[in-house]
C-alpha cells in the first residue's frame, strides 16, 4: 500500500516537532526512539477510530434480525476494541431485536469488529508469540512490542483460536474425504503431478496434568537435489562404489512442509493422515514415498491408506540399533566397538541386512550384549524390505526421516515441553496444531472465532 509522500512528509514533520517539545534536553536516541512510538501509537488509534467510523454508513430504522424478526435501530453506541495501537473506542449504530433481545451493528459485522476482543491483526501477533515461547513469556514480549499490556490468558486463548482454527479445517478435509460421492468427483477430475511427494510419521510425548501422552506428527513434503556447501572429503566409512559417505545425503532436502499433528488412537490419526494426503492431494504424484522409523503402527497406517507407497525405514533409526551392541561388547570409544561399526554400518548402507544380522549374531558370546542383539535382530527381521538402502538411494530416494524429526523437536520439545509446562488436553492439541501451522506457513489461512476476553489483566 503506498501514501502520498507530500502527506507522509507533513505528519512526520508535525510528529518531530511534537516529541522536540517533549524532549526539552534533546534527549539520546533511545528515549527519542520510545518518544515516536507512543507518539505513533497514539495517532494511529485515533486513525483507526476515525476510519471505522467513517465506514457508516445510513441504515433504516428496521433491519432483518437471525431470528426472522425485525431489530429496530437504537440509536449510536460506543464499542471497544483492542488493536495493535491499543485500546480503540468507536461509535457506530445499533440495533436491538425486541424478539430474542440480541443486539448487533452492521458495521461490526462488515468490518469484522468484535466488541470487547482483539482486532484479527492484534489476535494474531499474539498467537505467533504463544506458538513460540510460553504465554507468560509471550505476553512480557507482547508488553514490549505494543507498549500496552495483555494478560497470559489472552495469549493462551488466542493461541488456542488459531489451532482450533485449524483443527476445525482438518474437521472438514475428513468429511469431504468420508463423502463417497464428492471423492468419486474428485477422481475424476484430478490432474497428473510429475515427481514424488514424501511423507513421514513419528511421535513424541508430551506432558499434561498427571500423565503424558504422545502427540502423533506427519508431515507431507518434496525432495529436492541441491549442491552442497563444501566439497565431500575422503572420510574412513565411505561406502565402496558409492560417491557419498556412510548415512549422508547432503544433495537432497526437504521443501514445501507441511506439518499436522494430534494426540489421539493410530486409527483416528489414520483419518488425518489420509485427509491431509487428498487435501494436498498427493494421490495425483507419480509417486508417493513414506520414510518412517520401525514404529508398527505407522506401517499399519501406511498399507491401509496408502498401500502403493514406497516404505522406507529411516536410515538414522536403524543404525542406532548398533551402538549399544558395539559398546556392551567391545566397551564405549574403543578401536574394536569403532571397526565392527563401521563395517557394519556400511553393510547397512548398502542393504545388506542379512549380513547386518549375522554381524550382530556373531557377537552373541558377549552377555552383555545379548539383549541389544535380539532387540536389532528382530526390528531389522521385520523390516528387511524397507532398509534396501543401496536400491533405494540408486533411485534417487531420500532415505532420512530428519524433516519428522525436526518437526517433533519444534513442535513438542521447544514449545510443549518447556519447564515447567502441564497442559490440559485441550490446550495441547490446539497450541501444537497452531505451532504446526505456522511452521507450516499456511497461518494465514486461518480464520479463528474469537472468543470474548478482556485483553488485561
Amino acid at each position: 500500500m503506498e501514501f502520498s509522500i507530500a502527506v507522509v512528509t507533513k505528519i512526520a514533520e508535525i510528529m518531530a516537532e511534537e516529541v522536540r517539545k517533549k524532549l526539552e534536553e534533546g534527549g539520546q536516541i533511545l528515549e527519542i526512539e520510545q518518544a515516536l512510538r507512543e507518539l505513533a501509537q497514539h495517532v494511529c488509534g485515533l486513525g483507526l477510530q476515525k476510519v471505522i467510523e467513517a465506514q457508516e454508513e445510513k441504515y433504516p430504522l428496521e433491519i432483518l434480525c437471525s431470528c426472522g424478526q425485525g431489530a429496530k435501530a437504537w440509536g449510536q453506541r460506543e464499542a471497544v476494541v483492542w488493536s495493535v495501537f491499543g485500546k480503540v473506542n468507536y461509535r457506530r449504530r445499533y440495533y436491538l431485536c425486541p424478539h430474542c433481545h440480541r443486539g448487533q451493528s452492521p458495521l461490526d459485522e462488515r468490518l469484522g469488529l468484535m466488541p470487547g476482543q482483539s482486532t484479527p491483526g492484534l489476535a494474531s501477533l499474539l498467537a505467533m508469540l504463544g506458538v513460540e515461547t510460553s504465554f507468560e513469556e509471550a505476553r512480557q514480549l507482547a508488553e514490549r512490542f505494543l507498549l500496552f499490556r495483555v494478560s497470559d490468558n489472552t495469549v493462551r486463548k488466542q493461541t488456542e483460536g488459531y489451532g482450533t482454527a485449524q483443527a476445525t479445517l482438518e474437521k472438514e478435509w475428513k468429511q469431504a474425504t468420508e463423502d463417497i460421492k464428492g471423492m468419486e468427483l474428485r477422481e475424476q477430475t484430478l490432474k497428473p503431478h510429475a515427481g514424488r511427494i514424501y511423507a513421514s510419521v513419528d511421535g513424541a510425548y508430551v506432558p499434561l496434568h498427571g500423565e503424558w501422552r504422545e502427540l502423533k506428527t506427519l508431515c507431507w513434503y518434496e525432495v529436492e537435489q541441491i549442491h552442497p556447501s563444501h566439497p565431500q572429503n575422503h572420510h574412513p566409512e565411505k561406502a565402496q562404489g558409492v560417491g557419498e559417505r556412510v548415512g549422508e545425503q547432503s544433495h537432497l532436502q526437504a521443501k514445501n512442509m507441511k506439518y499436522y499433528c494430534d494426540i489421539q488412537e493410530a486409527e483416528q490419526f489414520g483419518r488425518l493422515l489420509w485427509a491431509t494426503g487428498m487435501h494436498h492431494p498427493v494421490d495425483a504424484y507419480e509417486e508417493i514415498v513414506f520414510v518412517s522409523d520401525g514404529a508398527v503402527w505407522i506401517w499399519n497406517l501406511v498399507q491401509k491408506h496408502f498401500p502403493n507407497a514406497v516404505q522406507i525405514v529411516d536410515w538414522y533409526h536403524a543404525s542406532e540399533y548398533l551402538t549399544p551392541i558395539a559398546e556392551a561388547a567391545f566397551g564405549a570409544n574403543t578401536l574394536q566397538a569403532h571397526e565392527w561399526l563401521t563395517q557394519v554400518r556400511t553393510e547397512l548402507w548398502e542393504g545388506r541386512i542379512q549380513d547386518v544380522i549375522q554381524s550382530c549374531r556373531s557377537l552373541a558370546s558377549h552377555t552383555a550384549a545379548h539383549l541389544f542383539i535380539e532387540k536389532a535382530i528382530t526390528y531389522y527381521d521385520h523390516n528387511e524390505k524397507r532398509m534396501d538402502y543401496a536400491r533405494f538411494r540408486q533411485l534417487g530416494y531420500l532415505i532420512g526421516s530428519g524433516t519428522i524429526e525436526s518437526a517433533c523437536k519444534q513442535i513438542a520439545a521447544m514449545r510443549l515441553k518447556r519447564s515447567g509446562a502441564r497442559w490440559t488436553l485441550p490446550g495441547v492439541i490446539a497450541t501444537a496444531k497452531a505451532r504446526a501451522a505456522w511452521l507450516s506457513k499456511s497461518w494465514d489461512s486461518l480464520k479463528p472465532s474469537y472468543t470474548r476476553l478482556p485483553l488485561a489483566d
